[in-house]
């Protein structure tokens, strides 16, 4: 993958692989773009939209950048600027790069893009979409998984944390599994490369909590407690500091 930079002026910023793109424009990172042209195959809705797109035989998620919680309410999608290499989206770019280079199963990136003015910027990301996958709160709520898809979501966990990754919101949310029930790990918004290994622990608690948060709120959910176990055994298999 050969990552361009590219600064067009009027505070516009990009990075992209140009074997996935070769020239990115501002109006390739708005719906409106690929609605006109019909090209949209779908949408989710999280912070913001995100929709799906198939372009030039290619499949992508678009996902505007945006702000959660009680700042969310006051600045929306609004990010003060420290830097085009400190925005959000460059970094996630470089972060997903980084761990694809690993052999990690996470989004390949195609192109961030941030839009700034004065203090404040405005930012998309561009990554290919993951094929024939759901995310597991999905499958779970319709049926269970077995022991060794929860060994593999441990494996995919100790893999990401062999590269000294933490994933800010490590939720079952943002876990998938493909039609050969790999696991596949998503939405690197504000996750870095950290030091150190007592955050690893923290990491794997918020997952678990996830799941107990998900048991209680929906009727049907098939986790139980026991199936936590496989994915710490699946850990510790690939885990570097285990044992």
């Amino acid at each position: 993958m050969a990552t361009i930079r590219r600064d067009i002026g009027a505070g516009h910023h990009f990075i992209f692989d140009d074997t996935l793109v070769s020239d990115p424009h501002v109006d390739m990172f708005t719906p409106e773009f690929w609605q006109f042209q019909n090209k949209v195959t779908g949408q989710a809705k999280g912070r913001g939209t995100t929709i799906f797109v198939e372009h030039d035989n290619q499949h992508w998620v678009l996902r505007h950048f945006m702000r959660g919680g009680l700042v969310g309410k006051l600045l929306s999608d609004q990010y003060f600027f420290l830097g085009v290499e400190c925005s959000r989206p460059f970094e996630e770019f470089r972060l997903l790069k980084l761990m694809r280079e690993h052999g990690l199963r996470i989004p390949i990136p195609v192109a961030a893009r941030i839009h700034r003015r004065g203090l404040i910027y405005r930012g998309d990301l561009i990554t290919q979409a993951i094929p024939s996958s759901r995310d597991l709160h999905h499958i779970l709520c319709e049926s269970a998984l077995t022991q060794e898809d929860w060994s593999n979501v441990g494996k995919a966990l100790a893999a990401m944390h062999n590269c000294q990754v933490y994933h800010h919101d490590a939720n079952i949310r943002n876990i998938m599994m493909d039609a050969e029930r790999q696991i596949w790990l998503i939405d690197f918004d504000r996750c870095h490369k950290r030091s150190g290994q007592n955050w690893k622990q923290s990491n794997l608690a918020r997952l678990r909590r996830s799941l107990i948060k998900e048991k209680d709120k929906n009727p049907v959910f098939h986790w139980q407690v026991d199936d936590w176990q496989y994915c710490l055994e699946g850990y510790q298999m690939v885990s570097k500091t285990s044992g």
